[in-house]
């Protein structure tokens, strides 16, 4: 079992590193600037976009937190309370939406 739990972590972390090194541009993944897919202002955008994404789910983070903490968010046998990642899996999605929205609007010349 220990075995086939390393197997599938050490995939993950394979495609995940695959995934990220092919989509990322090269200044998010701190590697040197050589010949990227994405131009200056692309990679301004796509790293402010990351930045204030993740800002705000640590803020919600600690929002939902201080709810567990004094008992205004404990919903028993739901399946929020199953599986909290989807909380936070929907949140982080959210805000990557929100941000790519209004960072946008901020990187678009306007004639």
């Amino acid at each position: 079992m220990n075995f086939l739990l390393f197997g599938v972590v050490l995939i993950f972390s394979c495609v995940w590193t695959a995934v990220t090194n092919k989509f990322l541009p090269k200044e998010a993944l701190d590697q040197p600037k050589g010949r990227s897919k994405y131009d200056e202002r692309q990679s301004k955008m796509f790293i402010e976009i990351l930045a204030k994404s993740f800002i705000w789910l640590v803020y919600s983070l600690m929002f939902i937190f201080i709810l567990r903490i004094f008992g205004w968010f404990d919903i028993d046998g739901a399946l929020i309370s199953t599986y909290p990642e989807i909380i936070y899996l929907a949140i982080g999605i959210f805000l990557l939406i929100f941000n790519y929205l209004t960072t946008r609007s901020k990187y678009t010349f306007k004639d």
